[in-house]
């Protein structure tokens, strides 16, 4: 499946089902919760985006229309923005049919997220966590709904990954389940079906490859150049795992790593020294300008 272009998604809006019109809460305004709420918008969906605080409104809603700028006429941005709520108050999420979480990839701030949701939000609402590695159950927990709690796993950038993993907890209900694969499909992405557990499908796989690149080059077995052309030539992969690290976050990939370890109980996940060093030294990858390259 290709990546989706700014024309695409523009055709999918005109052409959207039923499903497209529901309203959407997006928890978080960071790098996935911004990419989530542009993409949606251009989809035709209603979207309330909630973020901690009131300074970043007026910034977030530019910063929205900048992004939107880029690939669409002015009036189909006037369009997109007039979908578009940025608030700082759960209760305003209280109608919405679907809520996005997107915050800190941290389990007790998506517990308390979760359950602030549900003193405010209608029955009927489903929560669905963009959570890459932590436990549906344990989220699921936090909230009077387990029966309408999914996993739905989208990837970093949204408009070119088309996969989106559907992970379904203990108590997910088959109606919470067959919603949120058609909302996938209706975002014109290949969702898959996913069982809790730790790091569902995709970071299983990959966050050992890279945490072993970390480790061979702490050992010095190899040039972190060296080690990337040989995954991309070696493996056809199209990044490096370096490379890839870095656009991840390497904080990020410490915390799947340590979630892990923690819940498989098994060394082979335990972070390589090196990762850990470098997310001390605030190295946190393309966010913050370093990581295992430079981008300043």
């Amino acid at each position: 499946m290709s990546s989706v272009s700014q024309s695409e998604i523009a055709e999918a809006a005109d052409q959207s089902s039923g499903i497209s019109r529901c309203a959407v809460g997006v928890i978080g305004s960071g790098t996935m919760g911004t990419q989530i709420s542009e993409y949606l918008l251009q989809l035709g969906y209603p979207v309330i985006l909630k973020t901690r605080c009131s300074e970043n409104v007026e910034g977030i809603i530019t910063k929205l229309e900048k992004k939107l700028s880029k690939g669409l006429r002015d009036q189909e941005v006037r369009q997109c923005l007039e979908r578009l709520t940025v608030t700082t108050l759960y209760s305003d999420l209280n109608d919405v049919d679907i809520v996005i979480e997107a915050s800190v990839e941290d389990s007790d701030v998506k517990r308390k997220v979760f359950s602030d949701l549900s003193a405010v939000c209608k029955p009927a609402t489903i929560f669905a966590t963009n959570s890459s590695s932590l436990s549906i159950d344990r989220l699921a927990d936090s909230t009077g709904r387990p029966d309408r709690f999914v996993g739905l796993h989208m990837f970093n950038p949204l408009r070119r990954m088309n996969l989106i993993e559907v992970i379904t907890g203990t108590n997910t209900s088959a109606a919470t389940r067959d919603f949120t694969v058609s909302f996938a499909q209706d975002l014109k992405k290949q969702p898959i079906l996913v069982k809790n557990c730790p790091g569902f499908i995709v970071n299983r796989l990959l966050l050992p490859q890279i945490n072993e690149a970390i480790r061979l080059l702490g050992d010095r077995i190899a040039s972190l150049e060296d080690i990337d052309v040989a995954v991309k030539l070696g493996l056809n992969h199209p990044m490096g795992p370096f490379e890839l690290a870095d656009f991840i976050g390497l904080d990020t990939c410490l915390s799947i790593l340590n979630t892990l370890q923690a819940d498989l109980e098994d060394s082979c996940y335990k972070p390589a020294p090196l990762l850990q060093t470098m997310v001390d030294q605030g190295k946190l990858g393309y966010k913050s300008g370093e990581g295992f390259y430079r981008y300043r």
